[in-house]
C-alpha cells in the first residue's frame, strides 16, 4: 500500500527515514511518499510523524499496480 502524506513546514529528508521517503517542498509544505503493508502500519508511521513534532495536514492512499484486493473485499 502506498500513502502520499502532506505535512505542514520544510522538512529534512534525514527526519523522516525510515518512515517516509521525502518527495517535494514548497516551503511552507513538504510531501512525503510512504510504503506500508497495511492500515495498522499506516497509523503508526502517522503517529511517529506527529510525535517527530511535523502536523501532517492530508493524506491520499494509492492504488498500486498489481496490487491484491484485502480478503474480504467485496466489489
Amino acid at each position: 500500500m502506498r500513502a502520499v502524506v502532506v505535512v505542514a513546514g520544510d522538512v529534512d529528508e534525514r527526519d523522516v527515514w525510515p518512515y517516509a521517503v521525502w518527495s517535494d517542498s514548497d516551503g511552507t509544505s513538504t510531501t512525503l511518499n510512504i510504503h506500508v503493508h497495511d492500515s495498522q502500519e499506516l497509523v503508526g508511521v502517522l503517529t511517529a510523524l506527529t510525535a517527530l513534532g511535523l502536523e501532517v495536514t492530508s493524506t491520499r492512499l494509492l492504488d498500486e499496480p498489481g496490487a491484491h484486493d484485502p480478503p474480504g473485499l467485496v466489489r
